[in-house]
């Protein structure tokens, strides 16, 4: 059994990794696609996060393509709409 498991390929996940700055090279340019200039993290507490996914399934489920990050852009874009930033 163990020789078999050694023996067994594994999958090449070369093709997906890319170090950070580098352009996917497979990926055809889409204009649907924004051109990121800065990566930013958020923490947020198990509550906030539940919360976001239960926000995020709730539209899927009404057939709304919604993405975490489609939700925390929309939100940032509305506060500084409304605070004048």
């Amino acid at each position: 059994m163990q020789e078999s498991l050694a023996t067994r390929p594994r999958g090449d996940l070369d093709q997906l990794a890319v170090p950070k700055g580098e352009a996917r090279p497979s990926t055809p340019p889409d204009a649907s696609l924004k051109a990121y200039a800065h990566t930013l993290s958020l923490r947020l507490t198990a509550e906030e996060y539940r919360r976001l996914r239960l926000y995020v399934r709730a539209q899927e489920d009404a057939n709304r393509r919604v993405t975490h990050q489609g939700v925390i852009e929309a939100a940032l874009r509305e506060y500084l709409d409304r605070n004048g930033g």
